[in-house]
């Protein structure tokens, strides 16, 4: 017999990580949008190793989507492996540079390798190459062990070496012509263990790249740094590697895709038709529908504690966004326990209903003039966002915090398009 807390514990970012193809539901219109499929294909058909982009919305199912792709390469027998680079990287520092990812590219591979085939199959680790090739006496620190924490060692503390290492980087090539032959090395022995002549690296979680203090110009040019100035270094001649990017990426850089082997964009679950211009934008059944299917494949109990009506209208308000489902979901759960509800709850206007979403739109008052224009901008023209962008200084503060905060979804269907989750409906009758 299952409990509210089972309920509402089933629907935490953290839970089902482990068994993905047994909970996944696919979010793409048809085969022809399916972004797994996209790259899965890409990598196949290469004839030398690419470099692969992939953008999504925090909230968007875009990890999800990665264990799936590596789940399915598995099944072919090509070696893959997964790097979180926020198990090296503070990702809330809005100037991270080139040589920090490059490295925690090769120690998420050192990591995920060693997972795969034991601690005695590489020689040494990228830690242990570059300090021998800096000739540095720092003295590591091994990383906290939180829950969930596997990573021996990270960039975020140790700083001193971190320190050392960009400086290193910045006075000769040494560090880059290092990391090309560690990264040779790794393919060789996976190739060669393996019998397979195609090893493909995945690099997650730069899509939460941010500036929480407001240092959204620091956070573009490191982007720049990143991705654009030289984005050769980012490339392994024997290791396909797919990097993750915020989604804002292309509205600010609109050329970085000519850089790049491939650019996949992942679509949040198309909830709403493609909108038609002075109309209003309608709902869309069978994006709802999935949606449902994401619930119940979650906990096929659902409807002990939240009704189809309510699910589905929860889908509709968030746009599409799975995180933000997930959390009204939590928010219902727990108002209702609290208020002592029954369950289950089957009103769309029922009291923990209407508190699960003040909870989850609190915090939209942090909404200054220049967010709320681009607000309804989007709102009202979901095109193109670039050919908007007039000052970048200006402009660019703005899209990054409202695509930070989820408050601006992309779709696709054939173009990618733009639109705000109709949670924020009432904040805009407010603002009126």
């Amino acid at each position: 017999m299952s409990t509210p807390r089972d309920f509402h514990n089933s629907f935490l970012d953290t839970a089902k990580r482990d068994d993905i193809l047994n909970y996944y539901v696919n979010r793409a219109p048809d085969d022809a949008h399916d972004s797994v499929e996209d790259m899965k294909q890409a990598i196949e058909w290469e004839d030398t190793p690419g470099c692969y982009l992939f953008s999504g919305l925090r909230g968007a199912g875009k990890t999800t989507e990665l264990q799936r792709l590596l789940a399915d390469l598995k099944v072919k027998n090509i070696p893959a492996f997964y790097c979180s680079a926020d198990s090296f990287l503070d990702l809330n520092e809005p100037a991270i540079t080139q040589t920090e990812l490059i490295f925690t590219a090769l120690a998420g591979l050192s990591h995920a390798v060693k997972k795969a085939y034991g601690d005695d199959f590489l020689t040494e680790t990228i830690w242990e190459r570059t300090k021998k090739a800096m000739d540095s006496k720092v003295e590591l620190k091994p990383k906290l062990k939180a829950a969930g924490a596997e990573v021996e060692f990270s960039l975020e503390e140790n700083v001193t070496f971190k320190q050392e290492l960009i400086k290193f980087a910045n006075s000769s090539n040494k560090f880059f012509q290092e990391a090309i032959k560690f990264a040779n090395d790794v393919a060789a022995s996976v190739k060669q263990y393996t019998n397979q002549d195609k090893v493909v690296l995945v690099v997650d979680s730069l899509e939460r790249l941010s500036a929480p203090n407001g240092q959204e110009n620091v956070l573009f040019e490191s982007l720049k740094d990143l991705f654009f100035n030289s984005p050769a270094r980012l490339s392994f001649e024997n290791i396909t590697v797919i990097y993750t990017v915020p989604p804002y990426i292309h509205a600010v850089l609109p050329s970085i895709d000519q850089f790049y082997s491939g650019s996949f964009s992942l679509p949040n679950f198309k909830v709403m038709q493609t909108p038609k211009k002075e109309k209003p934008i309608e709902k869309n059944p069978e994006g709802i529908a999935k949606m449902v299917c994401v619930v119940e494949k979650r906990f096929p109990e659902w409807e002990n504690y939240i009704s189809k009506p309510v699910i589905e209208e929860f889908a509709w308000l968030c746009g599409g966004n799975v995180r933000r489902m997930f959390a009204l979901i939590r928010h219902t759960t727990k108002k209702a326990v609290l208020g002592k509800v029954n369950f289950p709850v089957n009103r769309v206007n029922s009291t923990p209903v209407k508190q699960a979403i003040l909870e989850e739109t609190k915090n939209v008052q942090w909404l200054n003039a220049q967010d709320r224009k681009w607000l309804i901008h989007c709102r009202e023209h979901s095109g193109n966002l670039a050919q908007y962008i007039n000052d970048l200084a200006c402009d660019l503060p703005p899209i990054i915090r409202l695509f930070d905060h989820s408050l601006v979804l992309n779709y696709q269907n054939g173009s990618i398009w733009y639109q705000v989750p109709p949670i924020m409906n009432d904040y805009f009758d407010a603002q009126s």
